[in-house]
C-alpha cells in the first residue's frame, strides 16, 4: 500500500525548509517544475529533468546535475514518508545581489511536496485573455498574470482562462498546454508558450501510437475547424468545452483515446537516487 501526502510540507536536502529559506525563495526569480508522483515514479521525469538543467543555464548561468535534482525529490518523500504526491522542485538562490550583478551562482532546490491530484472529469470552459508570458519558454517564478487571468475568468462564469496575444492567436493555457483535434489528428499552436512535459510526453506516445500531429498558427477564429481541444499539463489531460461561449462537439472522442495515451505513458523510479 502506497502512503500519500495528505498536507503541504516544504524540504531542502531531506530537512524541513526553514523560515529564511523560504523568504529567499519568495524573491520573484526562479524557476521550477510540477510533477505528479505515484509509488515514488514519475511519468517524463527525464523531461522535467532536462527543462530545470535548461532553465537553470539561462537563470543562473550555473549547471544542474541530474544526480542533485533527483536526490532533492527523493530525500523529500523519504523524509516525509510518502510514496504518491503532487512535487513542486524549485530552484532559487540565496545570493539575490549576486544574481543582479551577474554572477554565476549555485542554486538551492526546495521541494514541495502536497496531496496527489487528478483531473476533473467535467470539461473546461475557457475565457481567452490577452497575455503572453515574459520568457514564455520558461517555467518561471513570475505567475501573478497567470493566476490574475484565472481570477478573472473565474469571476466572468468560466473555468478557466485561455491566453492569446493582442490579434487572438492562441499560444496556452493559463498553467496548462492546449492542442486541438480535427479529425484523427492533433494540431498544436505555433505561439510564444511553454512546452509543457506534458505536452512532449504526449508528443512521443502520439508518435508511437502512429496518430498524425502538426503544428500550426491557430487563433480563436479557428475554433469552429476543430472538432475538439483539450488541456493538459502535469495534473493530467483534460477537454476542453468551449472557448468564449463557443462549443465543441460534445460527442468527440478523441480527448478521451488522448487521455489513455498519456495515462499509460511509463513511470520512472525515483527510488534509488542518492
Amino acid at each position: 500500500m502506497t502512503r500519500a501526502a495528505l498536507a503541504l510540507s516544504h524540504w531542502i536536502d531531506g530537512r524541513p525548509a526553514e523560515a529564511v529559506d523560504l523568504a529567499a525563495a519568495l524573491v520573484n526569480y526562479g524557476h521550477f517544475s510540477t510533477l505528479q508522483v505515484r509509488g515514488r515514479a514519475v511519468q517524463g521525469l527525464d523531461l522535467h529533468v532536462a527543462r530545470l538543467q535548461a532553465a537553470n543555464l539561462e537563470l543562473f548561468d550555473s549547471p544542474l546535475a541530474s544526480d542533485a535534482l533527483l536526490a532533492a525529490m527523493a530525500s523529500a518523500l523519504a523524509a516525509a514518508g510518502v510514496d504518491d504526491a503532487t512535487l513542486r522542485i524549485a530552484a532559487f538562490a540565496r545570493d539575490v545581489p549576486a544574481v543582479e550583478r551577474g554572477e554565476a551562482v549555485p542554486v538551492v532546490l526546495l521541494v514541495a511536496l502536497s496531496p496527489p491530484r487528478e483531473p476533473p472529469a467535467a470539461p473546461l470552459r475557457l475565457a481567452s485573455h490577452v497575455h503572453v508570458r515574459a520568457l514564455a519558454h520558461l517555467k518561471h517564478a513570475a505567475t501573478l498574470p497567470l493566476l490574475h487571468a484565472r481570477r478573472q475568468a473565474a469571476l466572468a462564469g468560466y473555468d478557466d482562462a485561455l491566453l492569446v496575444d493582442a490579434d487572438g492567436t492562441i499560444g496556452e493555457g493559463a498553467l496548462w498546454n492546449v492542442g486541438f483535434v480535427t479529425g484523427d489528428a492533433v494540431v498544436w499552436p505555433i505561439a510564444p508558450a511553454l512546452r509543457g512535459t506534458s505536452e512532449r510526453l504526449l508528443q512521443r506516445a502520439l508518435e508511437a501510437a502512429g496518430i498524425a500531429q502538426r503544428h500550426a498558427r491557430v487563433g480563436l477564429a479557428d475554433c469552429a475547424d476543430f472538432d475538439a481541444a483539450f488541456a493538459c499539463n502535469s495534473g493530467g489531460l483534460r477537454a476542453v468545452a468551449s472557448i468564449d461561449g463557443w462549443r465543441f462537439a460534445a460527442d468527440a472522442a478523441m480527448p478521451g483515446r488522448l487521455r489513455a495515451l498519456l495515462a499509460a505513458q511509463p513511470w520512472m523510479p525515483l527510488a534509488g537516487a542518492r
